[in-house]
Order: C-alpha cells, then sequence, then structure tokens
C-alpha cells in the first residue's frame, strides 16, 4: 500500500463520516421557535416590562425540582397570593411544542403549587408563569432541566 491509496482511504471515510453526520441532524425534529413567535414579538415590550415587575417583587417567586419527588414546586410570595387576581403555568418544550402543557394558578389553594413531573420527557423546559396583579401583568420566566 502506498501514500496515495492511504490518503484516498482517509478522504473517502471522512466523506462518508461528514455525510452520516449531517443526514443525521437533517432526520431529527427540533423546533426552537414558539408557534405564535409573531404575537410574542410584537408584544415584547410588554413582556420585558412583565419580568421586570416580577423580579422586583419584595420576596421572590421560588422555583425548584425536587428530584426526589419528581415534582416542580413554585412558591409565591404572600402578597401575590394576597393579590394576584388570575395566571397561568406554561410549561414549553423547545423541541417539541405538542408536550407544551399550560395549567391554570390557583392562587386560593396556597402559596405552594406542586406541578407532577413523572410524565414529563426528561431534557430542558421553560417555565413561564403569567399573572395579573393590581391591573398589571407580571411574568416570570425559568428554564428547568428534568
Amino acid at each position: 500500500m502506498n501514500w496515495g491509496k492511504g490518503i484516498s482511504i482517509v478522504l473517502i471515510l471522512f466523506v462518508i463520516g461528514i455525510l452520516s453526520v449531517v443526514s443525521y441532524i437533517i432526520s431529527l425534529d427540533f423546533y426552537l421557535v414558539n408557534n405564535n413567535h409573531y404575537e410574542e414579538g410584537v408584544n415584547y415590550q410588554q413582556t420585558i416590562d412583565g419580568k421586570k415587575r416580577a423580579d422586583e417583587l419584595d420576596e421572590p417567586i421560588i422555583i425548584f425540582f425536587d428530584e426526589k419527588r419528581n415534582v416542580l414546586k413554585v412558591v409565591f410570595p404572600e402578597v401575590v397570593v394576597d393579590s394576584a387576581s388570575n395566571g397561568t403555568m406554561t410549561l414549553y418544550r423547545p423541541n417539541d411544542s405538542s408536550m407544551d402543557l399550560t395549567i391554570p394558578i390557583e392562587f386560593s389553594a396556597g402559596n405552594t403549587h406542586v406541578i407532577p413531573m413523572e410524565r414529563m420527557a426528561k431534557g430542558k423546559w421553560t417555565l413561564t408563569i403569567r399573572f395579573t396583579m393590581n391591573d398589571e401583568e407580571y411574568i416570570k420566566i425559568e428554564e428547568i432541566l428534568h
């Protein structure tokens, strides 16, 4: 075997490897954009203001994943529980929008909300909490690794 054959074999194997990786990546289903991205873009300043209001609360909204019980816990401050009128918690799956889940917030049930995660696929989730308090919208967004 000479240098010419060796280089040719290496190049052929390299091209086959690159084509295999490209075909695998193309075959993956991924959706990194929300279905209503136009509406979100138009209303983005309202989203920024809502995030700022949520960040400026005297007591923060606490979000944590309890691995032992396999649940997501959201703890609202008392001022939110006492004053907020309505809200939703949305679990958004970036790579598969069919798995998205929206849960209404029942503030009358107390300040701790528990979301069971055993039926949810493992991976990255985005939790978006939206609620209205004193006629203003508050938004809290948190990345969850399950």
